[in-house]
C-alpha cells in the first residue's frame, strides 16, 4: 500500500484499474487495498478512483496549485534559455508550466501534452503550438499513454523541459508507466534536454525508469544535489544551474 501512496504523492489520482496494471494484483486486491487506506484515513473515495486526503480541499485544476518559491525561481532561470524561432516540447509539471508563463521569447512552436501549457501558449501572439492527445488524466490534464507517445514521434524540437518526479544516480523516475513512456517518447524528440528538479525530488526514487542522466543535458534545481548526484553530474558533464 506504500507504492499506492506514493504513486498518489505524484499523480493524484489513481483508480482500481491502475493499481491492477501498475503493481499486477486483481481487482479483489486492488479494492481491499484502497478500503484499507481510507479506513486509514490516508486517502478519499471520489468519483472514479481515489485521491490523498491531503489534496481533498485542493482539489483544482492544475495550474491554480500554490508554487513554491523554489520550483518558480527555476522556472524564471528556464525560460531564460528559450530563443526565438525555437521548437520547444513541454512536458505536464507545475514548474515547467511556470516556466511556460515566464517566456517571452517570440516566434516560438511548442508541442506538449498539457492542456493548461496550450492555453497559456494560445494566448500568445506569434506562437504555434502543438498538443500531444491520447488518454486524459483529469487530475493532471494532461494526456498520456499509447497515443500520446505515438503523437511526439511527430516533432523533432530544439530544447525539452522535463519535470522530475524522481531523481538519482540512476536517472530518473517514475510511479506511473504511462507517465515514464510519455516522457521516453519527449527525450527522443528533442535534440537537447532540460530537467526541472527542486531538491525534494533528489529523495525521491520509483518503479519505473524514465532515463538515465546521461540522457540529459541540463539540471536545473535549487540547491546543490548530494554529493554521489553531484560527482555523476559532473563526470557525464551536465551542466548544472542551481537558481
Amino acid at each position: 500500500m506504500e507504492k499506492i501512496l506514493d504513486w498518489l504523492n505524484v499523480q493524484y489520482e489513481i483508480t482500481a484499474e491502475d493499481i491492477m496494471d501498475e503493481f499486477k494484483v486483481s481487482r479483489d486486491t486492488a479494492r481491499r487495498d484502497l478500503v484499507k487506506l481510507e479506513e486509514d484515513g490516508d486517502i478519499v473515495r471520489v468519483r472514479g478512483g481515489a485521491i490523498l486526503s491531503s489534496h481533498m480541499s485542493a482539489v483544482a485544476p492544475y495550474r491554480e496549485r500554490e508554487m513554491p518559491k523554489s520550483k518558480e525561481s527555476i522556472a524564471k532561470e528556464a525560460s531564460k534559455l528559450i530563443r526565438d524561432d525555437d521548437y520547444v516540447l513541454f512536458d505536464t509539471s507545475t514548474t515547467v508550466e511556470m516556466t511556460a508563463r515566464f517566456m517571452n521569447s517570440k516566434n516560438i512552436t511548442a508541442v506538449t501534452n498539457s492542456i493548461d501549457i496550450v492555453q497559456i501558449l494560445s494566448e500568445r501572439e506569434g506562437y504555434t503550438t502543438y498538443m500531444a492527445g491520447g488518454k486524459f488524466n483529469g487530475f493532471n490534464r494532461n494526456f498520456t499513454g499509447f497515443s500520446a507517445s505515438e503523437d511526439l514521434k511527430k516533432y523533432k524540437t530544439n530544447v525539452l523541459f522535463l519535470g522530475a518526479c524522481g531523481i538519482g544516480v540512476d536517472g530518473l523516475t517514475s510511479p506511473g508507466e504511462e507517465e515514464a513512456h510519455v516522457k521516453k517518447s519527449m527525450i527522443a524528440s528533442s535534440e537537447k534536454v532540460v530537467v526541472l528538479a527542486d531538491s525534494t525530488k533528489f529523495q525521491k526514487r520509483f518503479f519505473h525508469r524514465v532515463c538515465g542522466l546521461s540522457d540529459i543535458d541540463i539540471l536545473i534545481t535549487n540547491t546543490v544535489p548530494h554529493h554521489e548526484l553531484k560527482q555523476k553530474l559532473d563526470l557525464l558533464g551536465i551542466e548544472l544551474i542551481i537558481t
